[in-house]
């Protein structure tokens, strides 16, 4: 080679970022997609990660991040602990993803909490359930979650249905959650809230709903939040109904909002409440367009946990964009940490992680009615949890 070709080469390797340099420490990957994990428990959360995925595919459409193809790499947990705790080392050990992105799982922050802290990576969960989700400085969920929601419903029977006689039923579906629900009832009268009239802490799955039921109206309740998943949702309402007890605001979590629970319960649950975590998926907001437009061109059905994905993955995309250099996990982990909080699509208050030793950057509601066999917005403003 010439020396004039030489230096020609060398000047387009230059100007290439120097693409033409030969590949140090075994940094092959940068040049290929970047790898982003999902744990999910499928069974209870099944659009969680196929939310991501629709969102990536649109990113990966329009040219990736620095022209570089996002890659979900999604495991199921069965909300077994043991799988979970297996699927998060396969993920960032075998894998290498660079971060955790719209997670699902009904106990998977709890088991690998400590292994995200000792290998430095985060986890933006698309919906956070068990309490260390909320708890711990790697891991920030994008939904209220079930305790923030709790909150939120308990200032809307008491600040805007004013209601005196409020009342709570709490499902444990692990054992952590029943001081978690316990704490908020706590938080609740320390701030103010009138002691609640009837309370039942952490009750399991498999417990005679109708008993509550019946205590509630033997206690007078003007309105009571019950915070379990979908089946047991339509279990109380029908057992309500068959009981013939009525007069009293039945208000669920965002579990209960859901097409087929409107589907399921049709008359029966006309008036019943459930708190929306992100804007709520059944209103004619403009904000929901993108989102909308997304999962119908993939399927995915319109609900909470779609958008819980969805949120998830647009925040880990905008902060992708934001790092100058390599996309690693120690880069994407250092953006998150460094972050200010700001405005996110779909929730109700900033998104924020930074230094922080635990995270909820969702503290907001918005709860919604079965009227009509339709859900409609019941009241227009978040509430915040606190």
């Amino acid at each position: 080679m010439s020396r004039t070709a030489a230096l020609t080469t060398l000047a387009v390797c230059l100007l290439s970022a120097g693409l033409c340099m030969a590949n140090p420490a075994g940094k092959a990957g940068l040049a290929g997609p970047i790898k982003v994990g999902a744990i999910s428990s499928a069974a209870l959360f099944p659009e969680a990660a196929s939310a991501v995925q629709a969102y990536f595919n649109t990113v990966n459409a329009s040219g990736g991040v620095r022209g570089r193809q996002l890659q979900l790499i999604a495991a199921d947990d069965k909300a077994d602990p043991v799988i979970a705790a297996q699927e998060a080392r396969r993920l960032v050990d075998t894998h290498g993803v660079v971060a955790h992105v719209g997670s699902a799982s009904a106990l998977e922050c709890a088991v690998n909490a400590p292994f995200y802290a000792e290998r430095n990576i985060v986890s933006i969960q698309g919906t956070g359930v068990d309490p260390v989700c909320f708890d711990s400085p790697h891991i920030a969920p994008v939904n209220t979650g079930p305790y923030g929601s709790m909150a939120a419903a308990l200032r809307f029977l008491s600040e805007v249905r004013r209601q005196t006689r409020v009342c709570a039923v709490t499902v444990a579906y692990a054992p952590p959650q029943k001081p978690a629900f316990e704490k908020i009832v706590t938080d609740w009268v320390a701030r103010g809230g009138k002691p609640l009239q009837y309370t039942a802490m952490g009750i399991a799955p498999t417990e005679d709903l109708g008993v509550h039921i019946q205590k509630a109206f033997d206690n007078k309740c003007e309105g009571l939040v019950f915070t379990a998943i979908e089946p047991a949702v339509i279990d109380w309402v029908k057992k309500a109904k068959a009981m013939k007890i009525e007069g009293i605001d039945w208000v669920f979590l965002t579990p209960a909002y859901t097409q087929n629970v409107a589907d399921t319960l049709k008359a029966d649950g006309e008036g019943i409440f459930a708190m929306s975590e992100f804007e709520p998926w059944s209103s004619r907001s403009g904000m929901l367009t993108d989102w909308r437009n997304i999962m119908v061109k993939s399927q995915v059905p319109l609900t909470s946990l779609s958008q819980g994905g969805y949120v998830a993955a647009s925040v880990f995309v905008t902060t992708l964009r934001s790092i100058e250099g390599d996309i690693t996990r120690e880069s994407v982990t250092k953006a998150f940490q460094s972050m200010t909080p700001r405005k996110v699509s779909l929730m109700g208050t900033p998104f924020s992680f930074g230094n922080a030793p635990r995270h909820n950057p969702n503290r907001a509601a918005i709860p919604v009615r079965l009227e009509g066999g339709k859900w409609r917005v019941a009241h227009w403003e978040y509430i915040a949890s606190q």
